[in-house]
């Protein structure tokens, strides 16, 4: 059984579930100032997941698992054979679940897929946790990505699911679209506006139902007086 706070490619569990945990955790009457949070990359997680490990914490007949064996060695890696997985197939994001599966049980945290936060408080030891971490990974055949492992005081504020979060210096929490989350959509929106090939009514029909999705994921945020 998967871990509680994974809300990655589950039935019944959205990127809005991790979003309300955060939110849940970093309000003003769970003292969110004071948070310290762990902005956690896992280097070429898809490409180098142990295929042995993996196997041995599925279970389930022996014909799922000769399938996702199947899936494993389809060649996606040559350079090593033995680990990851078919980065983009449909089976990925269930087998970086199965991997990383109980992470989230080293420490107060959220995950959704790959993607990951750790929540510490005051008097947290840090040092402990990012050990345990990185002996979780080393097993699983992966690494901790330095370049892109921080931490940072709630405060300063994160980007976790294309939202960036915030505790302002009041106390009160915050979260709006993340910079490269509205950067994309801009980008998106202005490859149909300024193509000379859509007419007026094309373009409209081709920019609803994105403008409609971005909205609507977002549907949850701090909106008004943005510049979003």
């Amino acid at each position: 059984m998967f871990a509680q706070r994974s809300y990655g490619f589950r039935p019944g569990r959205s990127a809005h579930d991790a979003q309300k945990y955060l939110c849940d955790n970093l309000k003003s009457r769970a003292n969110g100032k004071d948070k310290i949070i762990l902005e956690m990359d896992i280097e070429k997680c898809f490409d180098r997941i142990s295929h042995n490990h993996l196997m041995a914490q599925v279970i389930a007949p022996q014909s799922v698992k000769l399938g996702l064996w199947k899936c494993l060695k389809v060649g996606v890696n040559p350079e090593f054979p033995e680990q990851g997985t078919p980065q983009g197939g449909v089976c990925s994001p269930l087998l970086a679940n199965i991997a990383l599966n109980r992470i989230e049980t080293i420490h107060k945290s959220v995950r959704y897929a790959d993607d990951m936060v750790f929540i510490f408080k005051k008097g947290d030891n840090q040092a402990k946790v990012i050990d345990e971490i990185i002996e979780f990974l080393h097993v699983r055949g992966l690494n901790i990505k330095s370049a892109k492992t921080r931490f940072v005081s709630a405060t300063d504020g994160f980007n976790f699911l294309g939202w960036n979060f915030k505790v302002q210096k009041n106390g009160k929490f915050r979260c709006i679209p993340s910079e490269p989350n509205y950067l994309t959509f801009r980008q998106k929106i202005k490859a149909i506006i300024n193509n000379s090939n859509y007419g007026a009514s094309t373009k409209a029909e081709k920019l609803s139902p994105i403008v409609r999705g971005w909205r609507n994921y977002h549907r949850y945020c701090k909106m008004d007086g943005s510049r979003f």
